[in-house]
C-alpha cells in the first residue's frame, strides 16, 4: 500500500475525496489530511507519505508552495495537482515541480481513479527496478554469504517485513526452517578484553579475527544440521537454532554454544583471557517469533553478565516467562493446515481446519491470552503467505482484527469470528483464481513445469517462472499450489534430488560438485535437504545405489 496525504481548504470536498474513493482496491492508504501547505509541510515531516494530493489555491501556502518545498525535501514523493485554476501557467509550473498529473475541478471521478491506477502501476515499476538494482548490488558487492547474515539478522532484529514472500526468499538463500522448535542465542565476549587480544595478537584487524571465528563456527557445526549463526562483531556471535523435537534442543543446543565458545577462546584468544557470556532465549513453534527469543537472549546477558562460572544465562525469572512456556507448549497444527488452505482458496478445509482448531484448543483449558495470542499468530501466518494478493486480506481482515481479538469475551464468540472472517478471505482468493478453465490451468503448469526442468542448474526464483508462463508470482504461486497439490519451492527441489540421486550413483562427481550442478550454493545445505527427502547421506546413497545397481547386473 502507497500512503497518500490529501490537501484540501474546503472541508466537504477534502471529506469526498478521503471518503468516496475506495482507495485500499487501488493501492493506496489515506494517512493524513489538511487545509493548507503549512500545515501539510508540518505532517510531512511527522507522517511518511509517498503520495500527495493538492489543491492550489489554499490559505497561509498554496498548493504550488506546497509542490515546490516537499519536492526539495522529499525527492521521491508523487504529487498530483488538483485545481479550478486551469491557466496554462499552472500547469507549466506542475510540470516544473515533476508532478505526476495536472487535474482540472471539478474532475471526474473515473478520471481521478485512472489517475492513481496509472500512478501506482509506474510507482511499482519504479520499486521494482530499486529493489533488482539493490539486490544485484547486493550479490556483486557483498557476496552470498553476506546477503544472508543480512536476512538472518534482520530477522533477529524483528524486520517483519522478510516474512512477505518467506519461502521463496529463504529457498533463495538456502534456509532451511521447517523445525518445531526455533530459539535464538547469542555469545558475547567481554569487549574490553577483545581489543586487548586484537592489539598483542592481530594487529587490531577486526576482519582477521572474525575470520577466524567462522572457520572455527564452520568446523564445530559440521555435524549439527539447521544451525545459522551470524558473526555480529568481533565481541559478539549470534544464533539461530531450528529443531525438530524438543528433546533434540534439550540435547544439542547448550554443549553446541559452550563448544564454539570453548573453541574461540582456546584457539584464538592467546594472550588476554578473554570472559565470554552465553545467552539463550526461549523456544518458540515458530520462525516468526524468533526475534522476541533473540531479545530474550540479549536480555538474559545484561541480566547476568559473568556471575561467577554461570556462563550459560537462559532467559528466565521474568514475569512473562511463566506465560512464555505455557504459550510454547502447545502448539495446534492445524493453524499452520488453515494457513495453507486459505492461501489457496479452500475455504471448505479453511472452515475444517479452524473448527478443529478451537475444539483442541478449548480442550487443552489453556488461558485466554494463550488463545488470543494464537489468533494473532494465524493472522501473521496467513499474510506471509497471501501477501500482494489484490488487497484482499486488507479489505476483509482490516485493521479492527488485533482490537477484536484482543476484546473477545468469551471462546465461542471468538472463534466465530476468526472462522468466519478467515473462510471469507478464502472464498474471495478463491473467486480470484477461478475464471480460468482447468485445462488451460494444466497447460500453464505443465509450460512452468517445462522451463524449470531445463533450469536446475540455476538460481531459480519465482520471477523467473511466472514471467516465463505471463502470470503475476503471486497468482502463479497459487495456482501452481492447487493444481499440483505441493508448492513450486518443494516441486524444484524434488527435481533437484531425484537428479542428485541419478548423479551420486551413475558418474565419479565429487558430493559439493554434484550440488553446484542442481543448483545449489551451500554444499552443507544440499547434504542436509537431502538427508531429509532420502533419509541418507548423499555419501551413503551413493555406496548403496552402486551397491544395488552391481547385483543387478550380475
Amino acid at each position: 500500500m502507497y500512503r497518500l496525504m490529501v490537501v484540501e481548504d474546503e472541508n466537504m470536498i477534502r471529506k469526498g475525496i478521503v471518503n468516496s474513493i475506495l482507495w485500499k482496491s487501488l493501492g493506496f492508504v489515506v494517512v493524513a489530511e489538511s487545509s493548507n501547505g503549512k500545515a501539510a509541510l508540518e505532517q510531512l515531516e511527522k507522517v511518511q507519505v509517498d503520495v500527495l494530493l493538492t489543491d492550489i489555491k489554499m490559505p497561509v501556502m498554496g498548493g504550488m508552495e506546497l509542490a515546490r518545498i516537499a519536492r526539495q525535501r522529499y525527492p521521491d514523493i508523487e504529487i498530483i495537482i488538483l485545481s479550478g485554476f486551469a491557466e496554462f501557467e499552472y500547469a507549466r509550473q506542475a510540470i516544473n515541480f515533476r508532478t505526476f498529473d495536472y487535474l482540472v475541478k471539478p474532475v471526474n471521478k473515473q478520471k481521478l481513479l485512472d489517475t492513481f491506477t496509472s500512478l501506482k502501476e509506474n510507482m511499482d515499476r519504479k520499486r521494482e527496478i530499486k529493489e533488482e538494482i539493490y539486490h544485484s548490488n547486493i550479490y556483486l558487492n557483498a557476496g552470498y554469504e553476506t546477503l544472508r547474515n543480512e536476512f538472518l539478522q534482520s530477522m533477529l532484529d524483528g524486520d517483519i517485513s522478510l516474512f512477505n514472500d518467506f519461502e521463496e526468499k529463504t529457498a533463495s538463500l538456502e534456509l532451511d526452517f521447517t523445525g518445531h522448535y526455533f530459539a535464538a542465542a547469542t555469545i558475547k565476549f567481554d569487549r574490553k578484553s577483545i581489543f586487548e587480544e586484537l592489539e598483542s595478537n592481530w594487529g587490531t584487524d577486526k576482519r582477521l579475527l572474525t575470520f577466524a571465528y567462522r572457520n572455527i563456527i564452520n568446523e564445530e557445526l559440521c555435524d549439527i544440521d539447521d544451525v545459522y549463526y551470524i558473526v555480529e562483531d568481533c565481541d559478539r556471535i549470534n544464533f539461530v537454532f531450528c529443531f525438530p523435537s524438543k528433546e533434540k534442543q534439550d540435547e544439542l543446543m547448550v554443549p553446541c554454544l559452550e563448544s564454539i565458545s570453548d573453541s574461540i577462546h582456546n584457539c584464538l584468544f592467546k594472550h588476554v583471557a578473554v570472559p565470554y557470556t552465553i545467552g539463550i532465549g526461549l523456544s518458540y513453534p515458530s520462525i516468526h517469533h524468533i526475534a522476541k527469543s533473540f531479545s530474550q537472549a540479549k536480555k538474559s546477558i545484561q541480566n547476568n553478565f559473568y556471575l561467577g562460572e554461570y556462563r550459560v544465562q537462559v532467559y528466565q525469572d521474568n514475569n512473562e516467562s511463566k506465560y512464555e512456556q505455557n504459550f510454547i507448549r502447545f502448539y495446534p497444527e492445524e493453524m499452520e493446515h488453515a494457513a495453507i488452505a486459505i492461501s489457496n482458496g479452500n475455504y471448505e478445509d479453511t472452515r475444517k481446519y479452524l473448527v478443529s482448531m478451537f475444539r483442541t484448543l478449548s480442550e487443552q483449558n489453556l488461558l485466554p491470552e494463550i488463545v488470543k495470542n494464537y489468533c494473532v499468530a494465524l493472522k501473521l501466518m496467513v499474510q506471509s503467505k497471501i501477501m500482494n494478493s489484490n488487497g484482499a486480506m486488507e479489505e476483509i481482515i482490516g485493521d479492527e482484527f488485533n482490537e477484536f481479538v484482543k476484546e473477545a469475551l468469551t471462546v465461542k464468540e471468538l472463534s466465530a469470528y476468526i472462522i468466519n472472517i478467515m473462510v471469507t478471505l478464502a472464498k474471495a482468493i478463491d473467486e480470484t483464481i477461478a475464471p480460468m478453465e482447468i485445462k488451460e490451468q494444466q497447460i500453464l503448469i505443465d509450460r512452468a513445469k517445462a522451463y524449470i526442468s531445463t533450469c536446475l542448474s540455476e538460481k531459480i526464483t519465482l520471477k523467473m517462472i511466472s514471467e516465463h508462463v505471463y502470470l503475476s508470482e503471486t497468482y502463479f504461486s497459487f495456482l501452481f499450489k492447487k493444481v499440483t497439490g505441493i508448492t513450486y519451492i518443494d516441486y524444484i527441489q524434488k527435481l533437484r534430488m531425484q537428479e542428485a540421486k541419478r548423479l551420486l550413483v551413475n558418474t565419479n562427481h565429487k558430493v559439493y560438485k554434484i550440488a553446484e550442478m542442481i543448483g545449489y550454493s551451500d554444499y552443507k545445505y544440499f547434504s542436509v535437504q537431502f538427508k531429509k527427502y532420502v533419509a541418507l547421506t548423499p555419501k551413503e546413497y551413493r555406496n548403496q545405489g552402486r551397491r544395488e545397481k552391481e547385483q543387478q547386473e550380475r
